[in-house]
């Protein structure tokens, strides 16, 4: 169903998602583990990629539901552009889209996102 999503949707940015570890490095820099590294969609908020999913703050879409994203992951995004935003989770929805009972994505509610 994976190939079916990215199909309908055009996972075309880059994402990593990390969180800490709550261990440290050698240099005493808090230590991070990836969550999630490959294609998404990012979008500004208030712009809706089609009439059925609206959004109102900037989000990211990660194909299929199957990535433990949890509230304050950090968000790094790279844009087909180039362009780099940085964010922090807020939210995590799993969305079935609904002209395809058997497709799901996940839709990563950004804040303090910030973009060069």
């Amino acid at each position: 169903s994976k190939v079916l999503v990215m199909r309908l949707i055009d996972f075309r940015d880059k994402c990593t998602i990390s969180r800490l570890t709550g261990k440290k490095d050698e240099w005493d820099n808090p230590k991070r583990c990836v969550v999630y590294s490959g294609p998404c969609l990012y979008e500004e908020g208030g712009t809706g990629y089609s009439r059925s999913i609206v959004t109102r703050v900037p989000s990211v879409y990660l194909p299929g539901n199957d990535v433990m994203v949890m509230i304050n992951d950090s968000v790094s995004v790279t844009t087909e552009h180039g362009r780099e935003i940085s964010a922090v989770v807020e939210i995590v929805r799993d969305i079935n889209m609904p002209w395809r009972a058997n497709l799901k994505c996940t839709r990563v509610e950004l804040k303090q996102a910030q973009g060069d």
